[in-house]
C-alpha cells in the first residue's frame, strides 16, 4: 500500500512540474502537446491518466498479475493524485 502512495506522488509531481512556463518539466509538456490526445494524456499530459497508466505497469511488472489488484493499485493511484491535486492546488 505505502508503493501505491510513492508512485502516484512521483507520477503527480512529474506532470505538475511541467504546466507553468519555467518549470522543470515544461519543454516534456510542450512536446506533448504535439501529439494526439489519446497518446498525450497517458504519456503525462494528464495527470490522473499518468498516474494511473504508471501504477498500472509498475504493478502489473513487479508484483501481481491478479485482475482485482491490479484494478486496485490502480484506482487507488488515481485517487490519491487527485488528493495530491487538491492540496497541490491549495499551498500553491
Amino acid at each position: 500500500m505505502i508503493e501505491i502512495f510513492k508512485i502516484s506522488l512521483i507520477a503527480f509531481m512529474f506532470c505538475a512540474l511541467g504546466q507553468e512556463k519555467g518549470d522543470i518539466f515544461h519543454w516534456y509538456q510542450k512536446l506533448l502537446k504535439r501529439l494526439p490526445v489519446f497518446l498525450s494524456k497517458p504519456l503525462g499530459g494528464c495527470y490522473m491518466c499518468f498516474t494511473g497508466q504508471v501504477c498500472f505497469w509498475y504493478f502489473f511488472i513487479t508484483k501481481s498479475f491478479y485482475p482485482i489488484d491490479l484494478l486496485f493499485s490502480t484506482v487507488a493511484g488515481i485517487m490519491i493524485a487527485m488528493i495530491y491535486n487538491k492540496l497541490y492546488c491549495w499551498l500553491k
